[in-house]
């Protein structure tokens, strides 16, 4: 059975209501044949919340307590798609950076992966269709919580489906990667069927974390950006650049 890698961002878990969407979401893709393992974000503007608690203690607060307060957004997000999913009757296990084992090294507050239990999270998909894990979040050599800088969950990601060989959709509130801001005034610009890495480093890292593109690109491992229940996506790997309104997806594999 293979296994597809979903990250939910911020921007789509909005709030419950939306956390229950991208349930819907996982349900689909499971129904579809496939295990799933869940990254997310925290809810919408959570982080920044929490910063703002941080700065209140100091103007420069502590970094592993502060590391440890806003892991605390992406385990709600969590523990919430876990519950949701129960509610439809998936099997879900629900498991945070330890038992994953998702090892770090660096600023604890913009770290980068270097390790993860993958006979771990194999044990937990052979006991359950779906398992949902905080993005963002890991643990240093010492067992302290790090975090992987702002857009870290997009780096969550890509490092299980490094780690697990599996497909990887990063699920955002658009339906791909464009030339530039789709909101932004004037003319509209053109969605990318297809991106090198090269040119999603090109772009202004709002959408896709750089840290994670770069990551991805050292090791060759091609992804989708997309959005919830959205046909249309963008690959991005080792691709010329073009432009289209329908591309193929790995959830039609």
């Amino acid at each position: 059975m293979r296994t597809t890698i979903l990250k939910f961002g911020g921007s789509v878990l909005r709030d419950e209501l939306h956390i229950r969407a991208a349930a819907e979401e996982v349900f689909r893709v499971v129904e579809r044949g496939s295990r799933v393992v869940a990254v997310v974000s925290a809810l919408d503007g959570t982080t920044d919340v929490l910063l703002e608690k941080a700065r209140a203690y100091a103007s420069k607060p502590h970094d592993f307590a502060t590391a440890l307060l806003l892991a605390t957004g992406e385990l709600t997000s969590a523990a919430l798609l876990g519950l949701a999913l129960d509610a439809l009757g998936v099997r879900v296990e629900t498991l945070d950076a330890a038992a994953v084992g998702l090892g770090t090294t660096g600023d604890p507050l913009d770290a980068s992966p270097t390790s993860l239990d993958t006979e771990a999270v194999s044990a937990a998909l052979s006991r359950a269709r779906v398992v949902v894990v905080p993005g963002f979040v890991g643990r240093d050599e010492h067992g302290r919580t790090t975090v992987l800088g702002r857009g870290g969950s997009d780096l969550t990601a890509l490092f299980f489906a490094l780690h697990l060989g599996g497909a990887c959709r990063l699920v955002k509130d658009v339906d791909g990667l464009y030339e530039w801001d789709p909101a932004a005034a004037g003319a509209r610009p053109r969605r990318f069927a297809t991106l090198s890495w090269g040119g999603a480093l090109s772009l202004d890292g709002t959408i896709v974390q750089h840290k994670a593109v770069r990551m991805a690109r050292e090791h060759r491992l091609g992804f989708e950006v997309g959005c919830l229940g959205g046909s249309g996506v963008t690959r991005v790997g080792d691709l010329e650049p073009s432009f289209s309104t329908d591309s193929e997806s790995i959830y039609a594999a």
